[in-house]
């Protein structure tokens, strides 16, 4: 394959490596590493010619994380203590900002006297990694059906 095939392919990819490690490297964040990694991942699984069977095994793993996920979500929020709630500052508003307006609240467990796998679930990074493993559960699921890929 030559170079210009090369870029021709995968501009897209390259791309959006470029801004995701430029955003880690300005921000000090690895949330972008992470997403970076994340969606290589999911480009790669969709791409590249991986047999059915291991794409399949892949799926089953992801859907059975996606229902242990889901119950640890649900166990956390409701058979453990509450943290205390904050005001974030925004007015939220129902019916297309028509409806009843309310102050938003958020809880706070980082010091709750409870497991960290909870204290994650209780906050949006629980709800990142619960819709990211639906998302790729579902993207293996499709891509295990492709007839275009090997047996």
């Amino acid at each position: 394959m030559k170079f210009n095939d090369l870029i021709k392919n995968y501009y897209g990819v390259m791309i959006a490596s470029v801004i995701l490690i430029g955003l880690y490297l300005f921000h000090k964040d690895s949330f972008f590493l992470i997403i970076w990694a994340y969606g290589l991942g999911l480009y790669l699984i969709t791409k590249l010619p991986i047999p059915k069977k291991i794409l399949k095994v892949i799926s089953i793993c992801l859907w059975i994380c996606f229902v242990a996920f889901t119950f640890l979500f649900y166990y956390s929020n409701h058979h453990y203590e509450r943290g205390p709630m904050f005001d974030t500052g925004d007015v939220v508003c129902q019916y297309d900002d028509r409806g009843p307006c309310a102050e938003q609240y958020i809880e706070d467990p980082r010091y709750l006297d409870i497991p960290w796998w909870a204290k994650l679930f209780k906050t949006s990074a629980g709800e990142l990694l619960w819709f990211a493993t639906l998302f790729a559960a579902g993207i293996t699921s499709t891509a295990s059906k492709d007839n275009k890929q090997e047996e």
